[in-house]
């Protein structure tokens, strides 16, 4: 499985990769700190062009640069790039940004402190996530 995190939370990062790494033996993981840097990534453009698509992207929503429903909104209206699968991650709990993510086609919305047993439930109950 490859999983782009796109997050700028040094400690958010750390968790989530430990927990990912725990749970997921052949795990490629990359790692992104802003919003312009996830879209350059995901439309592997710039020096980003030689990563492969992820299978999964966890997202939080507050970043520099370009924030996270920005980012959703740009990949899911990419035709080639629409079929990515988004979890958002964040610290928001507001209802017009949980709405506005799964509505522009997020998977699921978590809210942080990241609950790792949801985030397992999510993954494994999506088939496009467990490739064999």
């Amino acid at each position: 499985m490859k999983i782009l995190l796109v997050e700028d939370n040094e400690i958010d990062v750390i968790l989530t990769t430990s927990y990912l790494e725990e749970t997921y033996e052949e795990l490629k993981l990359e790692v992104v700190t802003n919003g312009a840097d996830a879209i350059d990534f995901l439309l592997q453009q710039h020096e980003h062009s030689h990563f492969d698509e992820p299978d999964l992207v966890l997202l939080d929503l507050n970043l520099p640069k370009i924030d996270g429903l920005e980012v959703l909104q740009v990949i899911k209206n990419t035709p080639n790039k629409s079929h990515i699968p988004f979890i958002i991650l964040s610290t928001s709990i507001l209802n017009s940004d949980k709405n506005f993510a799964l509505e522009n086609g997020a998977l699921s919305y978590m809210e942080k402190p990241l609950d790792v047993e949801c985030l397992k439930k999510i993954i494994s109950n999506n088939s496009i996530l467990t490739k064999d």
